[in-house]
Parts: C-alpha cells; sequence; structure tokens
C-alpha cells in the first residue's frame, strides 16, 4: 500500500465533495499541527473551567517530540484539499502492558469544523493498517473518559474503552 492515500470524501452536512489524503506526517507540518493542538487545548482549558474540573494541561508540542513522531513514520496528517486538519501521534513500543509489540496512539486532532465527517475514522484506520504491517498485535491509547466523542469514536472502531487512571512521578 502507498504511504499516501486519497479518496474523495463527501462531507455530510454540506454534501460537497472533497479530497481527503491520510499521508505520513512531515516535518513542515509542525507549525500547523502546533495551531490545530492550541486549538483543541484552549477547547480542553475551557472545559475544565466551565466544569471545575482539575486537570493538568500540557504545553504545546515541541519541536523534538514532534520530530520523534515524524522520524516513527507511523505518525500521519489528514488533509482536505491540501490543507492539514487533522493528525494522529503514534510510535511502535515493545512489551508494554504484557504485549509484545503495540503501536501507542498518543494524539489525535481534528479541527472542529472537520469533525464528525470520518476523518478520525481515516486517520486510525490509516495506524490500524500500519500496524498491521509492521507487526504489531494491539493499538493502545489514553483518554479523559469525559471526552465522549472519542469515547465514541474508539468505541465505533473496536477498541475496548476503560476508565482512565493515571499515576505519576515526576523525577
Amino acid at each position: 500500500m502507498s504511504p499516501i492515500s486519497e479518496f474523495r470524501h463527501t462531507v455530510a452536512s454540506t454534501g460537497l465533495s472533497v479530497r481527503l489524503e491520510i499521508r505520513r506526517l512531515r516535518s513542515s507540518d509542525y507549525m500547523t499541527v502546533m495551531r490545530i493542538e492550541e486549538f483543541v487545548l484552549d477547547e480542553y482549558r475551557q472545559y475544565l473551567k466551565r466544569t471545575r474540573e482539575r486537570d493538568e494541561v500540557p504545553s504545546g508540542i515541541q519541536p523534538a517530540y514532534f520530530d520523534y513522531y515524524v522520524s516513527t513514520k507511523s505518525s500521519f496528517a489528514a488533509l482536505v484539499d491540501g490543507e492539514v486538519v487533522g493528525y494522529i501521534l503514534s510510535q511502535p513500543v515493545s512489551f508494554a502492558d504484557g504485549e509484545k509489540k503495540i503501536l501507542w496512539l498518543d494524539y489525535v486532532a481534528v479541527l472542529p469544523e472537520f469533525r464528525r465527517r470520518g476523518i478520525g475514522s481515516s486517520l486510525l484506520f490509516k495506524v490500524e493498517n500500519w500496524a498491521t504491517q509492521h507487526s504489531c498485535n494491539m493499538l493502545y491509547t489514553d483518554l479523559n473518559p469525559n471526552n465522549t466523542p472519542s469515547r465514541v469514536l474508539l468505541g465505533r472502531k473496536g477498541f475496548a474503552v476503560r476508565n482512565w487512571m493515571k499515576a505519576v512521578k515526576e523525577l
């Protein structure tokens, strides 16, 4: 299979046909990915403010972190009519959670105006194919259980979504 996957996609709400391309993440995508991430993190900050929940909100993706995900060749960008509108960051991990080789899905993000149009599903389909081709036997991620859209998307894609608990010890 080609590293670039393209197809015509009809946007349900408008009936418009757009060109959706899923391709490997590139170093040149950094600024756009940062813009998308900042938008998504701002949405989460607003959610925390509204609900008065507490959670840590990470800072933006640092260049070295981004370059690492580009180097894995398992991270992808979603482009609509040539513009990056979403991405998935992933990395193969050996011997995690009792499994020999998994593909860890660190982050999936799609701009709000492009959500619920199959873009997140297309990104997940692409990483699942990548994982199969590279002998990974599991896709693994974590998410905030209050993130209903992500929980529903992952559930529809066959993930067993469980409660999120995090244990961290800073050194």
